[in-house]
């Protein structure tokens, strides 16, 4: 296959063909200067006495013959160093060509004895597409779990209208029905809210407006909600927080991302059970942690306990939600500079929300 000039290759080969020809004439142009400077200076005497010296001639002749030939060789030469120094580059083309969404699991393969440039350029590309690979499945997976999530309300809602319309209901049965329909919307709506953030989060568009706020008193308006919750359920909240720990976050935020975690520590503590939660200073940063008496998180668990949807094993089903508060928790904490992490603990499970404190 005949390729452009205009390709790099051809452009690397005639550059070197060009600097080599270049060489040669000005290192065979010396010699000829210095043989016809010599030839110039000779005195007449001896020069009449001895048989012309045609040497420079010589030189000149050779000069003519030899480059030809060395600029054919240095084009062939050219070619093939440009060949193999492009060789991860042709690779890179090929591949790129050839991807799809469905074939993000493809790499480069990687040549020891690669010039270290391309060397670079190829782990690079190859942490690119599995990096690529993860969003891709992390997105068909959210977009799976999500239809998954929405259909099951979306048929129930279905499924109580047709009834409704299908026969005549008495007041009381029309208004229970509605009731219900209500809550499985309100449900949808939470839902639709929750997915809605994840999307700006994915898109680094959470719309925070961090400012100086007390996290322990944040943390303490949080629990107010959910003491209630805890009293009918027979589980204690034990509060530790007087100490003001100041952070630059949006408190609507911080709220949000600490009743997430009280949340899942009141659906997931036992009856009879309890719920800590603390506010402290810990160097440079404020931790906000909330535990429960449950019965934890298994260990072949705790890699996929921040991944949105998922309840775990045990949990799927036996308690109301989505799977996406820790997830929502998480990406609150990083859009606001700091992490969420679960904490290991002998009995139950605390989630430790660490954020920068406020200089």
């Amino acid at each position: 296959m005949l390729r452009s000039p205009a390709s790099l290759r051809g452009r690397l080969a005639l550059l070197y063909a060009v600097i080599l020809s270049g060489v040669l004439i000005a290192f065979a142009g010396t010699i000829y200067l210095v043989i016809a400077a010599e030839e110039a200076n000779e005195p007449p005497s001896v020069a009449a006495l001895e048989p012309p010296d045609r040497t420079g001639a010589h030189v000149l002749i050779a000069l003519v013959i030899a480059l030809p030939i060395a600029l054919v060789i240095a084009i062939g030469g050219g070619l093939w160093i440009s060949r193999r120094a492009l060789r991860g580059l042709e690779e890179v083309v090929a591949l790129a060509g050839e991807l799809s969404a469905e074939s993000l699991s493809r790499r480069l393969p990687e040549h020891p004895g690669e010039a270290a440039e391309i060397e670079r350029l190829t782990k690079a590309l190859n942490g690119m597409l599995e990096r690529l690979e993860r969003s891709v499945n992390g997105m068909r997976r959210f977009t799976e779990d999500a239809s998954h999530e929405l259909r099951t309300p979306l048929a129930v809602l279905m499924g109580e209208i047709e009834l409704t319309l299908r026969r005549p209901r008495e007041p009381d049965e029309l208004k229970s029905s509605l009731e219900s329909t209500l809550e499985d919307l309100g449900r949808l709506s939470r839902l639709v809210d929750s997915l809605l953030v994840l999307a700006r989060s994915d898109a680094g568009q959470l719309a925070l407006q961090p400012v100086e706020v007390d996290a322990a008193e944040v943390t303490r308006r949080t629990l107010d909600p959910y003491e209630a919750v805890a009293a009918q359920r027979g589980i204690t909240i034990a509060w530790n927080g007087s100490a003001p720990a100041h952070v630059a976050a949006d408190p609507l935020w911080l709220g949000r991302a600490v009743a997430n975690l009280v949340d899942n520590a009141v659906k997931y503590a036992p009856e009879g059970g309890s719920i800590d939660v603390s506010v402290t200073r810990v160097g440079a940063n404020v931790v906000i942690v909330v535990g429960d008496s449950g019965t934890g998180v298994a260990e072949e668990e705790r890699a996929q306990i921040f991944e949105r949807f998922y309840r775990g094993k045990i949990r799927r089903g036996a308690t109301e939600g989505f799977g996406l508060g820790l997830a929502l928790a998480r990406d609150i904490a990083r859009a606001s500079g700091g992490e969420l992490r679960l904490v290991e603990r002998p009995q139950g499970t605390a989630f430790a929300l660490e954020l920068p404190a406020y200089a």
